[in-house]
């Protein structure tokens, strides 16, 4: 089953039953929220319009969660020239600009559920932080038990959450810049030892012998600079491992990857994009929204119309004071779940939470199953869904 409060995956039958503590915050912050809109909503979406029609730079941003939702923004952005980047601080672009230079033998997670017999995670304590349930969903009824090798600064309780799952686990603590070059220098040590026989220290005997190795990490959890050219150097590893074995990544995304899926299908690229007479231009660099901020200050009072969408219960703000400070000259339009106490400036949308309170269709997180995910609660929400008013504001 797909749940939208923990990365899209979720192995209980029953989602109102899960002991998740991402869930349960996200459902106490629902719960929290007023129930009826304190705003004339017509008025606002003529005062929305008018600003569009005025603004000379427009960005299209924020966490999109559904697929419909990603249709709308592309069609939004096309309409009024816009800039369209809904890859959170780029997070998402870490794995698609060494993609686009390497390549990717990559694996979903069913195969890596029944296939696997080395994961290799790769990260901190963030991982499990953001995906509390992501070694259930890699666990399989197997009697045979398989090795988890957690490289990076797990503390006990991740470590406890992976041997709770029936995985062999081990941790080695280790600087995250330093993998790639790791891998390397193991690959050829254990080539070389292999034919000599058993290795004396059990966990590099099972690496050196293990027929399926999948490697993980989140690219939201790596702290790492110029995060891409780390991907990269692994992704090229990965190819040259499958050589003899089989290799795979999995790299885990958040909810961005449905936006991700759904840019590529309309467009030809995965968003960072904007739209010159209804063509796409892509530019990963200039196309960011952290770039289109830098660039507010400089632009005339009203010519600059931020247009936020967030779709999701995430606890943190999408853009952080620091950086909100630097739209002092541009207009917000924000489609949210929150939408109470609106700054000075913003027209605020009130948005319903995509697949909980509305139904939606969502990638999981490896981005290979689209699922159809049915709303999850009875409680009458007042709101629209984002893509509601993206279209509304279109017309």
């Amino acid at each position: 089953m797909i749940c939208p409060f923990c990365s899209l995956l979720c192995d209980a039958d029953d989602l109102s039953t899960i002991e998740c503590n991402r869930r349960s915050s996200s459902l106490v912050q629902l719960a929290l929220r007023p129930q009826e809109p304190s705003c004339d909503l017509e008025s606002m979406l003529a005062d929305a319009k008018q600003v569009l029609q005025r603004a000379k730079r427009v960005l299209v941003t924020g966490r999109i969660a559904s697929v419909e939702t990603a249709r709308a923004a592309v069609a939004f952005a096309d309409k009024y020239n816009a800039i369209l980047d809904c890859a959170e601080s780029g997070h998402l672009f870490k794995n698609v600009l060494a993609l686009q230079r390497s390549g990717l033998n990559s694996v979903s997670i069913a195969e890596a559920r029944d296939r696997t017999d080395l994961f290799i995670i790769v990260g901190d304590d963030g991982m499990l932080q953001s995906v509390p349930r992501m070694p259930f969903a890699l666990r399989n009824d197997s009697p045979d038990q398989r090795t988890v090798l957690l490289l990076g600064d797990f503390g006990p309780e991740s470590i406890c959450c992976w041997k709770k799952a029936g995985f062999d686990t081990w941790t080695v603590q280790c600087e995250l810049k330093k993998v790639p070059m790791a891998l390397s220098q193991w690959s050829r040590w254990s080539d070389r030892v292999l034919s000599e026989g058993p290795i004396a220290n059990p966990l590099l005997d099972r690496m050196a012998r293990a027929h399926y190795t999948t490697i993980l990490w989140c690219a939201e959890n790596l702290p790492i600079a110029q995060a891409d050219l780390w991907i990269e150097r692994v992704l090229q590893w990965i190819t040259a491992r499958n050589e003899k074995l089989r290799c795979a990544a999995l790299p885990w995304t958040s909810s961005d990857g449905t936006f991700q899926q759904v840019s590529t299908w309309l467009t030809g690229f995965p968003g960072r994009i904007a739209f010159r007479a209804g063509l796409p231009e892509y530019d990963p660099l200039r196309n960011s929204y952290e770039h289109w901020i830098e660039q507010t200050p400089s632009s005339l009072p009203g010519e600059s119309v931020l247009v936020l969408i967030d779709e999701t219960t995430a606890s943190k703000p999408f853009l952080p004071p620091s950086e909100r400070q630097g739209l002092c000259r541009s207009h917000t339009i924000e489609l949210t779940v929150d939408a109470g106490n609106a700054e000075t400036g913003t027209l605020r949308f009130p948005t319903m939470v995509a697949g909980y309170e509305r139904s939606a269709d969502m990638f999981r997180a490896d981005q290979t199953l689209l699922a159809h995910v049915l709303p999850t609660t009875d409680q009458a929400a007042y709101g629209k869904s984002a893509s509601y008013w993206l279209e509304e504001l279109s017309s």
